[in-house]
């Protein structure tokens, strides 16, 4: 009978480290693990498994098949982000230039739609296409083999999260995108965008380390880059025109909140930022970082805490004056609050969430942290080509690289960045590496398109602000999570 038998060095183990143990190791040395399959024929077993598996699931594909109120899951449904295999084409910081550029591509599109009408239909598709002025892919050829014509709308033209704390415009006509998963439902007009949240998170089978970030746009499926997917949870969902607004979040899990800390009052805003904060919980992801390699995170119900007073009852209404106003930790942990509640661990990590929540959206506006502008030769220019960071090393904890200094261009180098703002992570980049990256001009080789982030803005120093505001909202999170490290995520007496 044959036996297999594993062993593994920790997750996102660096190369030096994998060579010194094979350099240090043989084979007849290893201490090995006989691998025995659980009832769903799983391998690779974790120790947590079973404590994952009794909590809440966030949502699952039975959930979003079932009728409404036989849904037992926190979110009915739920919708990976936009791919769309033409990114050069459809997405731009700027929407003049995404829309010039889209206009005609509908008309070429619609050339060879014409073009293909004419055609006794027996050519390969493939053969038949114009590679030179279309970015063809499968969905797209099938468009043209049903002869469907394309039409060119400003109102397509819709706000976008790309990557982490990076805007885009987005032309969303799924017609020239490969998929838009249930995106639709989530965010079908602009006025959803005034009221709809979705908490993203990486889905299972990431090869990067499990994240979360909030959105009020839509957003992309490789929202933290190639090798990890995006899940999104919305709060609400609605018809494709905008109508029919409901809720996401079921009746049922409404009830197990309120029936398993007996209190009427938690809302489903309640559990949308309790959902938020306790995702962000380093306990909580170190734990179960296996588990929520294989499947969608479940949630626990947290045991009680100092009791803080409750969130509030609705979406964030002043965002991030209220957020500076209740983020200290004597909010968040509910000290000198006046004894324990039974539900005060629920609303401990609610209240983190929605102060999570409030810098992640309204970045944009928070305080900026002061870095020491300095001019290297005049006149100085305000315009990003590509920054450069300068004098990497390893952070004090030595998993990630950390810098002091940005050259943000010819004329002008940033100083004074702190390194803890390094440590508020998404994927495997600081929010701070992702500005750096993306905001930076870039030509498209085989298409010639240049998408420049300059022009995003009216305001010239917006990307230096920028830097300064996603450095305040990094320590900011930083903070939040530290406490929310203080707080117990779950009932340990329950698994032991």
């Amino acid at each position: 009978m044959a036996r297999l038998y594993y062993h593994r060095l920790p997750d996102f183990a660096r190369k030096e480290a994998k060579l010194d143990f094979l350099s240090d190791n043989s084979l007849s040395t290893v201490d090995w693990q006989r691998l025995v399959p659980n009832q769903k024929h799983t391998w690779l077993r974790t120790d947590t498994e079973d404590e994952f598996d009794s909590f809440t699931p966030i949502g699952s594909k039975e959930a979003k098949r079932a009728k409404p109120d036989q849904a037992e899951t926190i979110f009915k449904t739920y919708s990976g982000g936009v791919k769309t295999n033409r990114d050069v084409y459809v997405y731009d910081f700027e929407s003049y230039q995404l829309l010039s550029r889209i206009k005609p591509f509908v008309d070429n599109y619609n050339s060879e739609v014409d073009r293909f009408k004419r055609t006794d239909g027996e050519s390969s598709i493939h053969a038949f296409v114009n590679y030179e002025k279309v970015k063809w892919d499968s969905t797209l050829k099938n468009h043209i083999q049903r002869q469907h014509y394309g039409s060119f709308h400003s109102r397509y033209c819709r706000g976008s999260l790309y990557r982490p704390f990076t805007n885009k415009h987005l032309y969303f006509d799924p017609l020239f995108i490969n998929s838009v998963h249930l995106q639709h439902y989530f965010f079908p007009t602009e006025d959803s965008e005034k009221e709809n949240y979705v908490i993203c998170l990486t889905d299972k089978g990431s090869e990067k380390p499990f994240m979360s970030m909030i959105s009020m746009f839509i957003p992309d499926l490789h929202l933290v880059g190639a090798g990890a997917s995006a899940q999104c949870f919305p709060f609400y969902t609605y018809d494709e025109d905008g109508t029919n607004r409901r809720e996401n979040i079921t009746d049922w899990a409404l009830d197990q909140f309120r029936n398993h800390y007996n209190d009427p009052s938690i809302s489903k805003w309640d559990i949308f930022y309790y959902v938020y904060g306790l995702l962000h919980h380093p306990g909580y992801r170190e734990r179960y970082a296996l588990d929520l390699k294989r499947n969608l995170p479940r949630i626990p119900f947290a045991p009680p805490t100092p009791n803080p007073s409750p969130t509030s009852r609705e979406g964030l209404s002043s965002p991030v004056a209220s957020a500076l106003e209740s983020s200290s930790p004597s909010l968040i942990l509910g000290e000198g609050a006046g004894g324990w509640g039974q539900n005060s661990g629920f609303h401990a990590f609610s209240r983190a969430g929605k102060q999570l929540a409030d810098f992640h959206l309204n970045y944009e506006s928070v305080d900026r942290y002061q870095l020491d502008w300095q001019s290297t030769r005049k006149p100085v220019s305000y315009r990003v080509e590509k920054m450069q960071p300068k004098g990497k090393v390893d952070s004090s904890e030595g998993s990630y690289k950390v810098h002091e200094t940005l050259k943000y261009n010819d004329t002008l180098t940033l100083h004074g960045i702190p390194e803890r703002a390094f440590a508020y992570r998404l994927g495997n980049r600081a929010a701070l590496d992702w500005i750096v990256d993306q905001y930076r001009v870039k030509t498209d080789k085989r298409s010639g398109i240049t998408h420049d982030p300059n022009g995003y803005s009216d305001d010239e120093q917006y990307i230096l602000k920028l830097i300064e505001r996603i450095i305040s909202v990094s320590l900011r999170t930083v903070d939040i999570v530290e406490d929310l490290a203080k707080l117990p995520f779950h009932d340990e007496s329950a698994s032991d």
